[in-house]
């Protein structure tokens, strides 16, 4: 069993945003500012794996949002993606960012509703669909939760963070150890360096796997 405690200021960094592209400097500095993989945090939403495009016009206002929610001013950061993500609307990245912040708010309401406008127009966007999994999972919809994960990685079979909290779906609520172990390879496999914390978690269940494997024949 996986814990749940102990993540670090940095990891909350990382799940409260979401990609974009302004331009190439202004992409590498968000990334390197969210410090490497998730792994220690279930459900993350990281600039670093998947990346949509934001126009010039936009771009600085967005930069702005994420500066605004890098130092959890999630408020501030609303404030500035609502009005932004009604004009900009062909954009999804700034909707699901918008859902972020209102999560952090606590108003998953709100953060459902946006999601679900910007992914009736874009339905292939799956960090839309990673953060409608994540708003159900908190929620305990665990069957919505694992629906929206199963559609992020159905339209982008390579966003690697999808798998991941999907693993962790399975793996930490849903009792599906076999399932979770399938898809934490499948993070494991589309990261560019291998997660050491989820490698422990693929031994860890292939184990357990293999112990009541083991266990199975020899009551036969």
């Amino acid at each position: 069993m996986r814990s749940l405690n102990g993540v670090s200021k940095a990891l909350r960094y990382l799940t409260n945003n979401t990609p974009h592209r302004c331009s190439v400097a202004l992409l590498c500095a968000f990334v390197a500012a969210c410090g490497g993989a998730p792994a220690t945090k279930p459900d993350a939403t990281s600039a670093s794996e998947v990346v949509s495009v934001v126009p010039e016009q936009v771009a600085q206002e967005y930069a702005n949002a994420q500066t605004l929610m890098s130092v959890e001013d999630y408020e501030g950061a609303a404030q500035i993606l609502e009005p932004l993500a009604l004009s900009a609307t062909e954009y999804p990245a700034v909707a699901t960012t918008l859902a972020i912040a209102w999560r952090h708010l606590e108003r998953d309401d709100d953060a459902l509703a946006t999601l679900q406008s910007a992914l009736t127009v874009h339905d292939g966007y799956a960090p839309g669909w990673n953060e409608v999994g994540i708003l159900h999972r908190e929620a305990g919809r665990f069957a919505d939760a694992e629906a929206a994960y199963l559609k992020a990685v159905t339209v982008s079979p390579e966003y690697a963070l999808a798998h991941f909290n999907l693993g962790i779906l399975l793996d930490l609520y849903l009792g599906q150890h076999a399932r979770a172990l399938e898809h934490y390879q499948t993070y494991q496999s589309l990261v560019p360096d291998e997660d050491k914390q989820v490698k422990r978690w693929i031994a860890d269940i292939s184990r357990r796997i293999e112990r009541s494997a083991r266990a199975a024949s020899v009551g036969q």
